[in-house]
């Protein structure tokens, strides 16, 4: 078998190549650090259009050579929709969910929004992305 009929075998391995990146602003060409933004940018934008619960990505470059480049993402189980009381994101061993108070504070860092969040002995105070990410859906009233 031929390689190009081999090719056949798999969907979308034919297809028509496509442009990848828009033209440059400046009428040139992309410098390798523009090319490697907009890729970047659309990876971004398609994942979070797959899964529309990814959130705060971060970009992990190599400290030294063969180290890993990696790009990690936080996929939020819930947004704050005001203060109150919020279950937990996910079950507990025995099926059951945590319930949190939280509150929002005057006080921010790294330019996210903080928060009071605590529960029978145990108070924190998170950044909203951390917070995304062990809450659930809000389930009362702060009284």
């Amino acid at each position: 078998m031929k390689r190009r009929n081999l090719l056949k075998c798999f969907p979308g391995a034919m297809a028509a190549p496509v442009a990848l990146f828009s033209a440059p602003a400046n009428g040139g060409e992309q410098t390798a650090q523009e090319r490697f933004d907009w890729h970047l940018a659309e990876l971004k934008r398609a994942a979070e259009e797959l899964d529309p619960m990814i959130s705060h990505w971060h970009l992990a470059h190599p400290k030294c050579a063969g180290d890993y480049l990696t790009l990690t993402a936080r996929r939020v189980t819930g947004r704050y929709t005001g203060d109150g009381i919020y279950e937990s994101g996910q079950e507990t061993v025995t099926g059951g969910r945590v319930h949190y108070r939280v509150e929002l504070t005057d006080a921010v860092i790294d330019g996210a929004r903080t928060f009071k969040v605590s529960c029978s002995g145990e108070h924190r105070l998170l950044l909203e992305y951390v917070l995304e990410t062990r809450i659930g859906k809000r389930v009362g009233v702060l009284s």
